[in-house]
């Protein structure tokens, strides 16, 4: 039951980001406020009640209100808040890898150039172990904090419950929070996380995007073969 209200949410989510979030990337459309004083001058702009989108702060609180048990159970509980106009959209992909024997759920995040490009920049990339095909990553991507991107999500294994927080700004700098180990992504935007027995988890952070490779497929072969995920698999034995 949880699967299909998060899979409605995320619909709902879609069309009301078609109409006002839009969603696209290349260099996005938010790259125009890496300059400081521009990034200023947004915070000045959203805190101006007289700039309020009160047609977007309305649609939020009517979708909180419907999906409030959802929005809980993210790391951050997604209240609705007012923001000045903007016109930026923000995306998500989950995706898994079979390799071998071993199972691995992803998901990627990441902007549009424009919302009316289909063209994407990947800003991050999560990869967790679960070897569990059941198990699937629940992620919300949020196009509020324009021209910040921001998102967060879970993977619910068995033995551990994972969250993480996400964020990056204009001027190239995006961290990643993964059950408050920090996650410097201007050192590689690929993390893969690989979890043990105890309930501890090891690491690896790569210097590679799936916007480098003309197939997605292409990249996830390209991690699973380095030799630094393999080195990590075997730490795990």
């Amino acid at each position: 039951m949880r699967r299909k209200l998060t899979l409605l949410l995320a619909l709902v989510l879609a069309i009301y980001s078609c109409k006002n979030d839009s969603q696209h990337n290349e260099k996005a459309i938010n790259v125009q406020y890496s300059d400081l004083s521009k990034l200023k001058n947004r915070a000045i702009v959203n805190l101006d009640s007289s700039q309020w989108n009160k047609e977007l702060l309305k649609q939020d609180i009517e979708s909180y209100s419907k999906y409030s048990e959802i929005f809980k159970q993210y790391p951050l509980n997604n209240y609705a808040f007012p923001v000045a106009d903007y016109d930026y959209a923000v995306y998500s992909n989950p995706f898994t890898i079979k390799y071998d024997s071993l199972i691995f759920k992803g998901i990627q995040v990441g902007e549009y150039i424009n919302p009316d490009s289909d063209s994407i920049v990947t800003k991050m990339t999560l990869i967790v172990l679960t070897n569990d095909n059941q198990i699937e990553p629940e992620t919300f991507v949020s196009s509020r904090n324009f021209p910040y991107l921001t998102a967060e999500g879970t993977f619910n294994l068995t033995m551990q419950n994972f969250e993480w927080v996400f964020q990056a700004t204009p001027d190239g700098f995006s961290s990643l929070f993964f059950s408050m180990k920090l996650f410097d992504l201007r050192f590689g935007q690929t993390i893969v996380i690989y979890p043990k027995k105890d309930k501890s988890f090891l690491y690896e952070q790569f210097e590679e995007s799936p916007d480098h490779y003309s197939k997605f497929e292409d990249y996830t072969i390209n991690i699973m073969k380095n030799k630094k995920h393999l080195i990590r698999l075997k730490q795990l034995e």
